[in-house]
């Protein structure tokens, strides 16, 4: 009678623990489905395998829409840690080049290529020759011109008794045509002329080492790293809702996990719940000694 009253709780912590083992081993195991004669076996392959497919999704929308928002990532890129990284980060970048002999031209073409460098020279040049030549153009300089010198002639002529006579009425009209064709040939070589400058100017500019630009801008009083952290803070603020929108996080995340084995997929899950899955697992069995001494204080009775 005593073995008995043992033996009940006992085996009633055997099957809840049996249980609840072979429930967690049936989430992943079989990795595949299983056949009987053509017939497939019922629960094959293990609940995980079988949703993989939901899973992926499941944990990529929980990714993007929960874990790494715009606002979660916008809260650490803008932090003050970061932008003192940032910061930090520059200053040592210019410690070491401060002293490079490397000029600009050969230290753009080490990060790109010497194409892309070209391309980005004659953009910039044909970019800065027409914003210069449109800033001539509202300018007006034919009007500028032709005031000053009809400014001058009215003082010359004034000493005159000629002068006098002819007034503004002959000088005025000299001052008008003078004002259409200097505008009409800067319309017609402003952009060629001030285009030989720009070639010039940054033929020159790309012959300046990295070591001298930095020492110039720093005479200037030019705060480099503010200047970065500014632009930093620029990009985050309006790029990143469209750099996450590129990225996709939720469609990486998701082909990720379904390109992994199953057995991978396994792995990593109980990489996180395996201390969770053993609870349930001991957790049977407690429940199991619970249910058997309960039958226990009844057979008592």
């Amino acid at each position: 009678m005593v073995w008995k009253l043992i033996a009940v709780p006992v085996i009633g912590a055997i099957i809840g623990y049996a249980t609840n083992w072979i429930a967690v081993k049936m989430l992943f195991r079989p990795h595949h489905e299983v056949r009987l004669w053509g017939i497939k076996l019922p629960f094959t392959p293990g609940v995980i395998p079988k949703g993989q497919g939901r899973l992926a999704r499941a944990v990529g929308k929980a990714v993007e829409e929960q874990l790494l928002t715009k606002e979660v990532l916008s809260r650490v890129l803008l932090s003050e840690e970061t932008k003192n990284k940032v910061k930090a980060a520059v200053c040592d970048w210019i410690k070491r080049e401060k002293h490079s002999t490397l000029t600009l031209e050969k230290a753009a073409v080490g990060l790109t290529s010497e194409e892309t460098v070209e391309h980005f020279l004659e953009e910039g040049k044909e970019q800065v020759t027409e914003a210069i030549a449109q800033k001539i153009t509202e300018m007006n300089p034919g009007k500028m011109v032709a005031d000053k010198v009809l400014e001058a002639a009215k003082e010359k002529l004034a000493e005159s008794m000629f002068g006098m006579m002819l007034g503004g009425s002959m000088l005025e009209p000299i001052a008008q045509m003078v004002e259409e064709r200097l505008n009409e040939y800067l319309e017609d070589n402003g952009k060629e002329y001030i285009g030989k400058i720009v070639d010039a100017e940054a033929d020159k500019l790309k012959e300046y080492t990295v070591g001298e630009v930095l020492f110039m801008l720093e005479e200037k009083g030019i705060d480099i790293p503010q200047i970065v952290v500014n632009v930093y803070e620029k990009l985050v603020n309006e790029k990143l809702a469209d750099v996450m929108k590129a990225l996709n996080l939720s469609g990486i995340v998701e082909d990720r996990i379904n390109a992994m084995e199953v057995a991978e997929v396994e792995e990593l899950l109980l990489s996180i719940m395996k201390k969770e899955l053993r609870a349930v697992v001991n957790l049977g069995a407690l429940i199991g000694l619970v249910l058997g001494l309960m039958n226990v204080a009844i057979l008592c009775l």
